[in-house]
């Protein structure tokens, strides 16, 4: 082979190449200098008579780069360390054909200086791997789930599971209890994790356009249909993971074209002469449990299956109450970088007016909650005053948990808590009463009548 072929490669450093029998077929002017052996002696030697503890033989082996340390008692120079790499050649159709070798580094603080370079090349790797997941899609990592309860942890331990295979994985659970979150973790835990993560949202999708949304179409398929066609949501994951959120609204007639999909890999675009082979991992989720609804008729049973490969449940938060003081902590410190207060927490008492509620709204009400008390408080510290909302939340729900203290007078109940809100707006308001008329979304007529009408002073 001749030398100017790996010229651009010998530029800075020894360098040598072997054949697939660990023979030289070339080495550097420099690597010449570094060993004392010439070109005409080393050209068709085996690397091993040259330099006996070369890992040659392992980088051809493994078809891995070898970084290898020559401490003193290396023959090629005396007592001088040296760090060598080797890179495996490979032929056009990807074999390894040989071995590429590199020395780059010589003494101690030569070493050091390429040891201190590799490490910070892997923090900006690394940097930029986790900069490129967030912008391909996935903004939630299994770090970002909070809690602790025996609960949480299984679920993080179903999560990590599900993140080591392609399989399609069905999150169950309530409404608010974070199923997106559980599988944008799933994405980015998985060997996915830089390709893209695309999220659908299945009840915002019209039923009509349903197959165009997720196969896609080409130009002219359809009156209204672009003149450059679209690219389905399919096939925008491919090689990526698509997220179907409330995978249970999908229309009868879409349901039959999902399971080709989850059957073959390959979808049909709305006008395409041909199939379309595609690579995705599908994690769905559902509020509603799809047992039921293939008891009712309204999900096929076959889709059911192929979806529910991997089943990971989300918990409510009335069964992992004892979560609610780090997940109150983090939504605090998330909230005051979106809302830019500096809220430092919450008195132990509102901890305890949590703990009498059942959430029924899951951890998306109580976000709802602590962001509507940031909202109104006037210190740094979240006392119950600022949770008014939820204190007649509980005091509702003790009534209906108590049917002999209902009052079922309709009238009453509606004219004690239009009473109760003006007030409220009123006091937040200052007394100002055309604050408090915007607040309720009404005129200062319509108050001044509420107002006497409730004897309000």
């Amino acid at each position: 082979m001749r030398k100017d072929i790996f010229k651009e490669y010998a530029e800075n450093s020894p360098m040598a190449a072997l054949d697939a029998d660990l023979n030289y077929i070339y080495v550097s002017r420099q690597w010449q200098d570094y060993t004392g052996v010439s070109w005409d002696e080393a050209i068709g030697k085996n690397v091993l008579s040259v330099i006996p503890d070369s890992m040659a033989p392992e980088c051809l082996k493994t078809g891995k780069t070898v970084v290898h340390t020559v401490f003193p008692e290396s023959p090629v120079k005396g007592k001088i360390p040296t760090m060598t790499i080797y890179t495996p050649r490979r032929d056009s159709s990807g074999k390894v054909c040989g071995v590429f070798l590199s020395v780059l580094a010589e003494g101690v603080f030569g070493i050091r200086e390429i040891n201190r370079q590799i490490s910070q090349l892997t923090s900006e790797v690394e940097y930029y791997k986790e900069e490129l997941s967030h912008e391909r899609g996935a903004r939630y990592s299994l770090s970002s789930i909070i809690g602790n309860s025996p609960a949480m942890l299984r679920m993080k331990s179903e999560i990590s599971i599900a993140a080591r295979s392609n399989s399609s994985v069905l999150i169950e659970g309530e409404t608010g209890t974070g199923k997106e979150m559980v599988a944008h973790a799933i994405h980015s835990l998985s060997s996915r994790s830089l390709q893209k993560f695309v999220t659908v949202n299945c009840s915002a999708i019209p039923a009509e356009l349903m197959e165009s949304e997720f196969f896609g179409y080409e130009p002219g398929s359809f009156t209204g249909a672009l003149s450059r066609g679209k690219i389905g949501k399919f096939e925008l994951a491919n090689n990526g993971s698509i997220f179907l959120d409330e995978v249970n609204l999908l229309t009868p007639t879409i349901q039959p074209k999902f399971l080709r999909v989850l059957q073959e890999m390959e979808i049909d675009p709305v006008g395409g002469k041909s199939p379309r082979k595609i690579d995705v991992r599908i994690i769905s989720a559902s509020n509603i449990p799809l047992e039921k609804l293939i008891a009712e008729g309204k999900f096929r049973a076959d889709l059911y299956y192929r979806l529910n490969v991997i089943k990971i449940t989300a918990p409510p938060l009335r069964t992992i109450k004892e979560d609610i003081p780090s997940l109150t902590a983090n939504l605090i410190e998330r909230l005051n970088k979106e809302m830019g207060t500096s809220i430092v927490g919450v008195e132990p008492s509102v901890i305890e007016l949590f703990y009498q509620y059942n959430w029924p709204g899951n951890v998306r009400e109580l976000h709802n909650v602590i962001e509507s008390a940031i909202n109104v408080t006037t210190g740094r510290i979240l006392t119950p005053s600022d949770f008014e909302r939820l204190r007649e939340r509980i005091t509702f729900s003790s009534h209906l948990a108590d049917p002999a203290n209902m009052d079922y007078n309709l009238r009453e109940a509606k004219h004690r808590f239009e009473k109760e809100l003006i007030e409220r707006a009123l006091k937040q308001s200052g007394g100002n009463r055309a604050k408090a008329a915007d607040l309720l979304c009404i005129s200062r007529t319509v108050l001044y009548k509420k107002l006497e009408q409730y004897g309000i002073r």
